[in-house]
């Protein structure tokens, strides 16, 4: 940008200069020399970007004002005419402010998720053999200890050793925070001073992998049609600057309105009037702790008519507190049961491990675990082979189940069984609620004629005191990741359009769906199959969802409709034929415009 302004003032001072030249008749080689410089200096931006659109086969608004200027200057080398070279100084003065305002106006779209990283100082204080030390941000790496004081911005993500404190994180709001918590890069420490030791660098942080997706380069079909109406605005501008020129008989007005034409069009309008507003929703969804991954989600979002839910840290807190340990034999305590129990969810982080990790007190060193699709985890500890399985799963291996142990299913409670070297062992009764604002949002939904599901692969007798309780249109229990995949297909063959959200794991339901929203997947921005991620996801995220898409999609046709219109009035205005006050600096100023409009429109989704 600084780059970019100064050559904008040199330029203005260029420009000032020739007009200066052509008023005192200072002479034709004066008038050449200025007009060198400015087209070569001037126009270095512009012919640096049209190589750009010539390498990626897609010719936009520069590639047509190389062609006009070139035109322009070549004239001014071999015929003498005082008119060109200012016009052709003022048109490229004017491009070139256009540009500084459009990155500009598009670094102000950013700035909610880039901004903060800005404020990261340059150098952070490093604890090193009990001292603190002062080194430069960009050499910490993961398990260097940071000591951050109040009102210091956090320089990497990392994990709180000592102290508590309020953070204003870059996403969502002001929270408390504790010793054993995440903290992300580019949040301000606001009350005390806390040690964290580092779990990334500052290039690796979460927030700079959600800027990389901010730029991300994958395109929606809106976008893919633009361009090539764009690519076909370009073959049809060209043409009509060819006419013009021979429609004015060739003489130095009929140059200046060919010039005008190739200048005042603007497929550029055309092309960012997609990219452009879905930048500004990406980032304001992004603020607010939704990550846009497929930039097509805003094309499929409006379309959703079925929401398929989760049950577990979707409908569901999926804070789960263990209500009962029972062992069901008399050589293993209720203590080697959650500790057996926790060894194997040492590395998951499913919401019902993390509940049966809170309770154990010994751990156990585990020496393999693997999840089993739909059912549940197994592992081993030493040479014991140990599986965490669902009440479905302990059926299905013709295991019988005590009366009592059934009753704490017909509570409400889900229970996690241990099978220890194939016999059945233990089991662990967990208790979950429902989310306060879980009910409102699917009465919100099913009000705008959004029929509302849930999937779980829970029990039936937990799973449908919740779906009485939320007033869901269904619900479906017992089911594993493949059969959630297979429902939704179903829906989809009969006509629906499905969006699922849920935990990463039921990775082959998000995705089956239309739209995959994986939720509570934390710092976690590597969930493949998901088109959306909500890291400490609620329910009414999904509202925001489908009302932002409905936003940005308004606003792409807005956008596309301005740059039809004036493509359609300003072309022709162009070559004079119907209006000949129109020149080289006009139409510069027009294609400016035009591509400014766009990206205003755009930012008013901010604004929402």
């Amino acid at each position: 940008m600084e780059t970019l302004k100064k050559r904008l003032i040199i330029c203005t001072l260029l420009t000032a200069a020739l007009i200066l030249i052509v008023k005192f008749n200072l002479g034709y080689w004066s008038i050449l020399l200025s007009s060198f410089i400015i087209f070569f200096y001037g126009g270095y931006p512009l012919f640096k970007d049209t190589f750009k659109e010539l390498k990626n086969k897609n010719l936009g608004s520069m590639s047509l004002i190389i062609i006009a200027i070139t035109g322009a200057y070549l004239y001014t080398i071999f015929i003498p005419w005082w008119k060109i070279p200012i016009e052709l100084a003022i048109a490229i003065l004017i491009i070139l402010t256009g540009r500084w305002l459009g990155k500009k106006l598009t670094e102000k779209i950013k700035e909610p998720i880039e901004g903060p990283m800005g404020s990261i100082p340059d150098n952070t204080h490093i604890i090193e053999d009990g001292k603190v030390k002062e080194v430069p941000t960009e050499t910490i790496r993961p398990g260097d200890l940071l000591l951050v004081k109040d009102g210091e911005t956090i320089p990497t993500d990392g994990i709180i050793i000592k102290g508590s404190t309020i953070i204003h994180p870059t996403i969502k709001n002001s929270i408390k925070k504790t010793p054993g918590e995440t903290v992300t890069a580019s949040s301000t420490n606001i009350k005390k001073p806390i040690l964290i030791e580092a779990t990334t660098t500052k290039k690796g942080s979460f927030i700079s992998k959600i800027i990389k997706l901010l730029t991300g380069k994958n395109k929606t079909r809106i976008q893919e049609s633009a361009d090539k109406t764009a690519n076909a605005l370009i073959i049809t501008v060209i043409a009509i600057a060819i006419l013009t020129f021979l429609h004015w008989d060739k003489n130095a007005n009929a140059l200046e309105h060919a010039i005008t034409v190739l200048i005042a069009a603007s497929p550029h309008a055309i092309r960012i009037a997609t990219p452009t507003t879905i930048l500004a929703a990406t980032t304001i969804s992004a603020k607010n702790g939704i990550i846009i991954k497929n930039k097509k989600s805003y094309e499929t979002a409006p379309k959703i008519n079925t929401i398929v839910f989760n049950k577990t840290g979707t409908l569901t807190t999926g804070k789960f507190k263990v209500t009962d340990i029972i062992s069901l034999d008399d050589e293993i305590d209720e203590g080697d049961i959650i500790n057996y129990a926790a060894a194997i969810e040492s590395k998951s982080q499913h919401p019902i491990a993390k509940g049966i990790k809170e309770v154990a007190k010994d751990p156990i060193p585990v020496k393999k675990s693997k999840p089993i699709p739909g059912k549940g985890i197994e592992g081993y500890v030493g040479d014991t082979k140990i599986q965490i399985t669902s009440y479905k799963h302990i059926k299905d291996l013709g295991f019988q189940v005590k009366p009592e142990i059934l009753e704490m299913i017909n509570q409400g409670k889900t229970l996690a069984f241990i099978i220890i070297n194939d016999e059945l062992k233990g089991c662990i009764a967990l208790s979950d609620k429902i989310r306060k604002e879980a009910k409102k949002t699917i009465k919100n939904l099913k009000d705008k004629g959004i029929k509302c599901i849930m999937l779980t692969g829970d029990n039936k007798k937990v799973a449908e005191p919740i779906a009485r309780k939320l007033g869901l249109d269904e619900y479906h229990a017992e089911l594993t990741t493949e059969e959630k995949a297979k429902k939704i297909e179903k829906m989809q063959e009969d006509g629906l359009k499905v969006a699922m959200i849920s935990q990463a794991d039921d990775a082959q339901a998000l995705k089956q769906a239309d739209l995959g929203i994986a939720t509570g997947t934390g710092h976690n921005l590597e969930v493949k199959d998901a088109d959306i991620i909500i890291p400490w996801g609620t329910p009414s995220d999904i509202s925001h969802i489908l009302e932002t898409s409905k936003a940005t999609h308004n606003k792409i046709k807005e956008n596309l409709a301005w740059a039809a219109v004036y493509n359609t009035i300003t072309i022709p205005l162009a070559t004079g034929i119907l209006y000949q006050q129109i020149n080289p600096p006009i139409g510069a100023a027009l294609m400016v415009l035009s591509t400014i409009i766009p990206i205003l429109n755009s930012k008013t989704i901010i604004k929402r």
